[in-house]
């Protein structure tokens, strides 16, 4: 006699777990034991036979799914896990480059060779960069709207640099096409030549000093 339960518990790496039937009675299965080719989440309903595991306890044999749980959607634990086709190096690149301008815009704040409040510019316009890199990337996910390239670019350039390479490796997103690529060092290279001259005092006189 075959019985109908849901599966309440799944280790998916050991490929065994448990499902309970209708009168709250738990039995062991094995992956071995399921329909080949399908693969058990938390939540999907089954029908199965039953007998007796190695260990004398009740064992689900012969499991087909019935029903199937949807799969979750993305997150931004999913977008974290890394993208295979960038290597590390190059992601790297993009924590040093943020973090070289960031150390020349306290360099030429330090040395009152810029106002504090272009260090402020930077740092409110770099959150809403990494903002903007956030969404497209959630979008990206879930097939919703994507924020165009163009509007990423023009607040990485409108002192937004810094935020949107931070968000590039941390969401391992925009990291691949060259021409946004290219676009987003040229922005880059832009920002650190500028923040370069005010940081050794060659632009010191173009800019009002704090204070």
């Amino acid at each position: 006699m075959r019985k109908a339960g849901e599966l309440i518990q799944w280790n998916n790496k050991s490929g065994y777990g448990f499902v309970r039937d209708d009168t709250g009675r738990d039995y062991y299965v094995h992956i071995s034991k399921v329909t080949p080719g399908a693969r058990p989440r938390i939540g999907d309903t089954m029908s199965f036979a039953t007998g007796t595991g190695r260990k004398g306890r009740p064992s689900a044999i012969d499991v087909i799914i019935t029903a199937t749980t949807p799969a979750p959607s993305p997150s931004l634990r999913d977008v974290r896990q890394g993208s295979g086709g960038v290597s590390r190096f190059k992601l790297g690149l993009r924590t040093a480059a943020a973090t070289l301008m960031t150390l020349l815009i306290l360099w030429a704040i330090a040395g009152d060779r810029a106002p504090v409040w272009l260090g402020l510019l930077y740092a409110g316009m770099g959150a809403a960069s990494a903002l903007l890199y956030r969404f497209d990337k959630l979008y990206a996910l879930t097939g919703k709207y994507r924020v165009s390239e163009t509007n990423l670019h023009v607040v990485d350039l409108c002192f937004g640099i810094i935020g949107g390479l931070a968000a590039q490796e941390v969401y391992r997103h925009k990291t691949v096409k060259p021409r946004f690529v290219a676009m987003t060092w040229t922005i880059a290279l832009v920002h650190t030549l500028g923040l370069a001259a005010l940081a050794f005092g060659w632009l010191g006189a173009l800019l009002p000093t704090s204070g």
